[in-house]
């Protein structure tokens, strides 16, 4: 009965809404005879609600429902303490997960230093190849300039064999 004049309030609504340039005022009368009838069956639903919360106590109960809501109290604990070491369990499982972040977040900084010396040492021994490159090539280069001067050196002491040979003869 609640709900009856609920839907019909709406449906009326929703006609009237639909109606309201026909007639302004049979919507006005639909009003206000939806809201009375719901205003009367307000405190009907109220005292049919007190009768029914009145009319059934604690010591009515039969001793087998006692024992099935002992029963049923009983299951409701033991799924409880069952939530609470399962809550205990995540919780100790989270402190671990939150301690080895820890550890991994120091890891990680350690290896950002370590990655930044070797970053270092790389850029040092790039240089040290480079000068060393230039060593290589200004050795080569002194290298064949004292060849030269050898060969320049034998050339001249063939000349100087030779010369001494014919003007000896």
């Amino acid at each position: 009965s609640k709900l009856e004049p609920e839907q019909s309030n709406v449906s009326k609504s929703t006609l009237s809404t639909e109606k309201s340039s026909e007639s302004p005022l049979e919507d006005s009368e639909e009003k206000l005879s939806a809201e009375e009838s719901k205003d009367r069956n307000l405190p009907d639903a109220q005292s049919s609600l007190g009768l029914w919360g009145d009319s059934r106590g604690e010591d009515e109960l039969s001793p087998e429902e006692i024992q099935m809501f002992e029963q049923e109290n009983q299951r409701l604990v033991g799924e409880m303490n069952n939530l609470f070491d399962e809550v205990r369990q995540i919780e100790g499982k989270v402190v671990e997960i939150s301690r080895l972040q820890e550890i991994f977040t120091e890891k990680v900084l350690q290896q950002e230093t370590d990655i930044d010396n070797i970053h270092q040492l790389v850029v040092g021994a790039t240089e040290n190849i480079k000068e060393g490159n230039e060593d290589i090539r200004e050795a080569i280069k002194n290298n064949a300039g004292f060849r030269v001067w050898i060969l320049f050196f034998l050339v001249m002491c063939s000349f100087s064999l030779l010369f001494l040979d014919w003007y000896d003869n």
